[in-house]
């Protein structure tokens, strides 16, 4: 059992195993992300889909007047490197070209509603 697969069971306690299985992704917008976006969400809802085994969370990031998308979030269900690029390379917004830059970060999530608890 990893530390995601929560549904129905009790919260994580010190003696479970656990396995870092995350990377964090930042995707800022750039100066045509509003265009992008709008000319391939349909696109990126349906590509969300496929992936969805792959995501822990993901979703857009607002400015602080929470009204206008600013860039995306995905917390993935990944160890690899890899695998996180292949993701967010073949997200259709990533392919119009919304993003000016995206950050990978490897992240163990220790504590939280969607790990169950916590790690230790």
């Amino acid at each position: 059992m990893s530390a995601h697969d929560t549904a129905g069971q009790a919260p994580r306690t010190s003696r479970q195993p656990y396995e870092s299985t995350a990377y964090v992704v930042v995707c800022r917008d750039g100066p045509n992300g509003a265009a992008a976006r709008a000319s391939a969400t349909q696109a990126h809802l349906a590509y969300i889909e496929t992936v969805l085994g792959d995501l822990n969370v993901a979703g857009p990031l607002f400015d602080d007047s929470g009204k206008h998308t600013v860039g995306s979030l995905y917390l993935l269900h990944t160890r690899s490197l890899a695998r996180a690029r292949e993701i967010i390379e073949n997200d259709p917004f990533y392919q119009a070209g919304a993003f000016e830059s995206v950050e990978y970060f490897p992240h163990l999530p220790a504590a939280g509603k969607y790990i169950g608890g916590k790690i230790w």
